[in-house]
C-alpha cells in the first residue's frame, strides 16, 4: 500500500507539471488560500478517509472472506448517501433511493454469482470490514468542500503524499520477500497510475460538478469494472446473476445521472 501511495504521488507530480489546456483544467478559482479548516479536512480525508480503510480491510479480510468483503461494499455508497444529507445538508430525492436500491441488488446479485463461500467469513472480520467500508465514504463527503475551492489535482496530490503517512510504520513491521515482490511490482505500479492517480483526479474532478449524493451511486460500477476485468484478462466465466447484476447497476447509475441531479443542489461540509 506505502508502495502504491509514494507511486501514485509520483504519477500526480507528473501531472500537475504538464500545461492546464492538456490536463483539460477550466478557469476557476484553484489557487484560494487554504485555511486552518481546509488543512483539517485535508488531514481528515487523507488518514480517516484514505489510509484507515486500506488498514481495515486488510485486516478485516485475514479474518473474514472475500466474498463477505464484496457483499459488504455498498456500505461505502450508503455511507455517503447519509453523509451527503446529514452533513453536507444535500436534499436526497426518490432517484438517489431507487438508484442505490439497484446498486444494492445488482452487487449482491455479481458475488452471489461467483465461486466464493459466503459462509466462511468471521462476524469479527466482518464489522472490520464494514468499517473500512464506512470510512471510504469520509474521503468523498470531506472532499467535497476542498474541490469547490482548490484544484482538484492538488487535492490528489496533497492527499497522496499525507496518506502514505499513517501506513508506513505498519508497512515496516512486514517482512519483504523479493521474489514474491518482484512479480507483483507491474501490478502496484499499474494500480498506482489508475487507481491512486488518475481515479483520484477524475472523482474529485467529478465531485466538483455533482453532488456527493449522486457520485456515491457511482461507487456500485466498481464491481461491473470488475466483473469485465475478470472476463477480459482472466478468462473467467460470467453467469446470469452476474449479467443480471450489472445490468441492475447500470440501471441504477443511469437513474442517478439522469435525474439524481435534479433533485439536489448540492452542498457544503459544515
Amino acid at each position: 500500500m506505502v508502495a502504491r501511495q509514494i507511486l501514485g504521488a509520483g504519477f500526480l507530480v507528473a501531472l500537475a507539471a504538464l500545461p492546464r489546456r492538456w490536463r483539460g483544467e477550466r478557469d476557476v478559482v484553484t489557487h484560494a488560500l487554504w485555511t486552518r479548516r481546509d488543512l483539517l479536512l485535508l488531514v481528515t480525508l487523507s488518514w480517516a478517509g484514505f489510509a484507515l480503510p486500506q488498514i481495515l480491510g486488510a485486516v478485516g479480510l485475514e479474518r473474514s472472506s472475500a466474498t463477505h468483503g464484496a457483499l459488504l461494499s455498498p456500505l461505502e455508497p450508503i455511507g455517503i448517501l447519509l453523509g451527503a444529507a446529514l452533513v453536507l445538508r444535500e436534499p436526497l430525492g426518490l432517484a438517489h433511493l431507487v438508484a442505490g436500491a439497484f446498486g444494492v441488488l445488482g452487487t449482491v446479485s455479481i458475488v452471489i454469482s461467483g465461486a466464493g463461500d459466503a459462509r466462511t467469513g468471521e462476524l469479527r472480520g466482518d464489522v472490520i470490514m464494514a468499517a473500512g467500508h464506512l470510512c471510504w465514504a469520509i474521503y468523498t463527503l470531506a472532499a467535497k468542500s476542498l474541490v469547490e475551492r482548490h484544484d482538484p489535482l492538488r487535492v490528489a496530490l496533497f492527499a497522496t503524499l499525507l496518506s502514505w503517512i499513517p501506513l508506513a510504520p505498519l508497512a515496516a513491521t512486514e517482512p519483504f520477500d523479493a521474489a514474491r515482490a518482484l512479480p507483483a511490482l507491474g501490478w502496484v505500479v499499474l494500480l498506482a497510475f489508475l487507481a491512486t492517480a488518475l481515479g483520484m483526479v477524475a472523482w474529485n474532478r467529478a465531485l466538483r460538478e455533482v453532488s456527493a449524493g449522486t457520485m456515491a451511486l457511482f461507487v456500485f460500477v466498481q464491481p461491473v469494472v470488475g466483473l469485465a476485468v475478470g472476463v477480459a484478462a482472466l478468462g473467467e466465466r460470467v453467469g446470469g446473476w452476474a449479467i443480471l447484476g450489472a445490468l441492475l447497476i447500470v440501471v441504477g447509475v443511469a437513474i442517478a445521472t439522469l435525474r439524481g441531479e435534479g433533485t439536489t443542489d448540492g452542498g457544503t461540509l459544515a
